[in-house]
């Protein structure tokens, strides 16, 4: 039996996580449930798990309902051991669509451990009272921290034409 310790990091300016302990036999739906009860959220909210790549860019939707018999089920259909098991392995995962909880979930690591109920096991950062704006890009951001419609340079008043030569990797 395997144990694994997935690390839920709200959305928001603030450094603000919950590592979270649970059996790699466990679904989605465990999953959300855990989370939401780690950041003592509204209980009975509807929810989605989304893939994402490493750049945290949404992909598919696995909702807690399936009802799109083309999508990829619902939370109860997925164990954490295979879409959460491995290193790099992450989802995107929004709580309540009317506050737009959105956490970014990500594999710290797997260990041989008997079976028991979900556990925080690290708590970081204490949780705003109210939902952060889902458009925050953070670090690694969900979304695009520039508007691509601003053709004229960013807020602090670079252009595209100043910034050639430079890498990301460079800032």
């Amino acid at each position: 039996m395997n144990r694994l310790t997935l690390r839920a990091i709200l959305n928001c300016p603030e450094d603000v996580f919950r590592d979270i302990a649970i059996s790699s036999t466990s679904t989605l739906e465990d999953l959300h449930s855990a989370i939401a009860s780690a950041y003592a959220l509204e209980a009975g909210q509807m929810a989605s798990f989304y893939t994402t790549d490493d750049q945290w860019n949404q992909g598919e939707e696995i909702p807690l309902m399936a009802m799109d018999p083309q999508g990829l089920g619902a939370m109860s259909d997925h164990a954490l051991g295979s879409i959460l098991g491995q290193p790099g392995q992450r989802l995107i995962f929004v709580y309540d669509f009317l506050a737009m909880w959105t956490f970014m979930v990500e594999y710290v690591r797997a260990d041989e451990a008997p079976e028991a109920e979900p556990s925080v096991v690290l708590s970081y950062g204490d949780r705003p009272k109210e939902a952060p704006d889902p458009e925050f890009a953070g670090e690694g951001g969900m979304s695009q921290a520039f508007d691509d419609e601003d053709e004229e340079g960013d807020e602090y008043g670079f252009d595209e034409e100043d910034l050639e030569g430079y890498s990301s990797d460079e800032w």
